[in-house]
């Protein structure tokens, strides 16, 4: 008892430190360590980093993602503040918590592994949680009961997928009962409250992943057959527990062979991420033929009702690249996407650039061309995007 006690005492001391802290922060939002600032040439609207977190939309038009990790100490409020949709892992519900109660904005969902599960060192050794086969002997008990739940190559393998040094599986999307032990997991994590719902990571579209690596799945021999799978087990999910509790579901849709090929999958997610959206990864420019496919798509999953997370990869001190591939996200944003100009490798790092705080009113109509040049109008502003020359102008009345 007095163990517990002294937990409690502990506890509610650091959260009353944190708290302590928001109230001696007094810098401007864009005074960080990492120097990134915008090349934009516009007057920048006043702002108090100091002002109550939960006071609302800071800026009309721009909505940040954050993802997959929790906000180091030091740049919690900063997170809290800025980003308006957050993406978690299992594990970090104290965590959310916290910054709920500190004023978190937006939904937060969990992030789940939807093609694969891991193999551990040993049946008894803890698996990582961000996956359905979570549990200490999860691997073992299907890999002896349920053979079948595996995806096999054409030479009756197991395809293997190595992240960093951790062994992962590939698992056959059209198997009725890994789809229903799947499901099952899903219900007992999302049973913890306070999850708005869930992030499947790497839902595949294609086979265009699987004729990389040689090792193509018997099952499915061409990206019909294989999208039918992944697309059906997206409807079972959806429709057997998101769609009636009412739960989001979004997924990072990978392995397109073009941008069109996710319109399909959106009937049966609420939304779905781009991780490459805009720029080219990492750290160049897209023909414009494609620039232009892109930002139809992104118009087209609005259209649709869905929401889109559009992740432009790049280096955090190439301010021209954040500059153009920013000023494409205010083209588009139509009150259902979120952005984050990041790194893949650099995820848990808070990159705020000055042209995050343009105040450009609210948008007077859709995107036009001018000659080479894609313009949109504001009440307070407009926004010019070349995607040949690469020229942005993001300007304040």
């Amino acid at each position: 008892m007095i163990r517990q006690l002294m937990r409690l005492r502990w506890g509610l001391l650091i959260i009353a430190l944190i708290i302590g802290l928001a109230f001696l922060i007094n810098e401007d939002r864009l005074d960080t360590t990492q120097n990134s600032t915008s090349t934009a040439t516009s007057n920048l609207p006043s702002t108090n980093a100091t002002e109550n977190v939960a006071s609302g939309k800071k800026i009309p038009l721009v909505r940040l993602a954050w993802f997959t990790n929790i906000p180091r100490e030091q740049d919690m409020f900063r997170v809290i503040e800025w980003f308006d949709l957050y993406i978690f892992h299992q594990g970090n519900e104290k965590d959310r918590e916290l910054m709920a109660a500190l004023g978190a904005r937006g939904p937060i969902l969990q992030y789940i592994l939807f093609e694969s599960i891991q193999a551990p060192d040993s049946c008894t050794g803890k698996p990582k949680v961000n996956q359905v086969a979570y549990l200490p002997g999860d691997y073992c008990m299907i890999s002896e009961q349920h053979p079948d739940w595996f995806l096999l190559d054409t030479e009756g393998q197991r395809i293997l997928v190595e992240d960093g040094e951790t062994n992962l599986y590939l698992m056959d999307p059209g198997n009725s009962g890994w789809r229903s032990f799947f499901l099952d997991r899903i219900k007992k994590i999302q049973a913890e409250p306070n999850w708005d719902g869930v992030f499947l990571d790497n839902v595949p579209v294609t086979l265009a992943f699987r004729e990389q690596s040689g090792h193509l799945p018997a099952a499915y021999p061409d990206d019909t057959s294989y999208h039918a799978a992944v697309q059906g087990f997206l409807k079972y999910l959806y429709e057997s527990y998101f769609q009636p509790n009412k739960k989001l579901v979004f997924a990072n849709l990978v392995s397109r062979k073009d941008d069109a090929d996710w319109v399909n999958q959106l009937n049966y997610l609420d939304g779905a991420m781009h991780e490459g959206w805009a720029i080219d990864w990492p750290d160049g420019y897209r023909p414009v033929d494609a620039w232009e496919k892109q930002m139809a798509l992104a118009e087209q999953t609005q259209e649709m009702g869905k929401t889109i997370v559009m992740v432009s990869q790049g280096n955090q001190d190439d301010e021209t690249l954040q500059n153009f591939a920013f000023a494409s996200y205010l083209l588009i944003d139509h009150g259902n996407a979120f952005f984050r100009y990041a790194n893949s490798d650099n995820y848990a790092d808070v990159w705020l650039y000055e042209n995050y705080m343009y105040d450009l009113g609210e948008p007077l109509g859709p995107r036009y061309q001018d000659g080479q040049t894609w313009r949109r109008d504001f009440t307070k502003g407009n926004v010019f995007v070349n995607p040949e020359t690469h020229q942005v102008e993001i300007n304040m009345k």
